[in-house]
């Protein structure tokens, strides 16, 4: 084959690669909800998140429902390489209802049920080296077993709690990515698929998040 053909059979599998990219995205879409109302959440938990929620549904059909709070905590932490250094350490970030369930960023699966999300960095030791692009994730926790959203906890508490939501022992862990543009979903060069968010933040200034609905660590 000559270069001129080569060239042409190159740009025209980009071209269709491309195509399917933007195909999946279109497919996947983010809408507004009303308020939390899932049965047998505490009235605490209802008062700390928004009254408009968000329902995201990707391409294959997998959905969840997710409310945030309705203002999130300023700080700062001295975490190297963190993506989000104004959030505390342990503190609620949201709530998130799976009616099929989901794997976190380890693999592992959570049944379907309400959980909160509270965010936690990876400890700076060498058993957590590498185990992700950036030290920021959502630890999730059974919301039967998280009614004091105004609380924050500390690193072995949270993990502790959020081992509930698996049948492994180890804590369910949503990573977090750069985030794109608010109220959308998009993938990552890895391949990963970014929901990103804008939520409210003490002084006013708001947080966007990038939370990762799929996508698992490299083994």
């Amino acid at each position: 084959m000559n270069a001129p053909r080569m060239r042409n059979g190159l740009v025209l599998v980009l071209s269709i690669a491309a195509l399917a990219c933007a195909a999946a995205a279109a497919a996947s879409k983010v809408e507004r909800t009303g308020p939390l109302t899932a049965a047998g959440t505490s009235d605490t938990l209802r008062q700390a998140v928004d009254d408009k929620g968000y329902r995201v549904t990707l391409d294959d059909g997998w959905t969840a429902e997710f409310w945030f709070a309705k203002e999130l905590k300023a700080g700062k932490q001295e975490v190297p390489g963190a993506l989000y250094p104004e959030l505390s350490a342990g503190e609620f970030v949201g709530v998130v209802s799976c009616p099929q369930g989901m794997s976190d960023y380890r693999g592992q699966r959570l049944a379907a049920g309400l959980y909160t999300l509270r965010y936690q960095t990876l400890p700076q030791d060498g058993n957590h080296m590498g185990v992700a692009p950036n030290p920021d994730f959502l630890l999730a926790v059974p919301a039967a077993n998280d009614s004091r959203p105004d609380e924050s906890y500390a690193y072995k508490k949270l993990v502790a709690m959020s081992s509930k939501s698996t049948t492994t022992g180890h804590p369910a862990v949503i990573a977090l990515e750069s985030a794109s543009e608010p109220g959308t979903v998009a993938s990552t060069e890895a391949g990963t698929v970014v929901f990103t968010v804008a939520v409210p933040s003490a002084g006013g200034t708001g947080e966007k998040l990038g939370i990762v609905l799929k996508g698992t660590a490299a083994q």
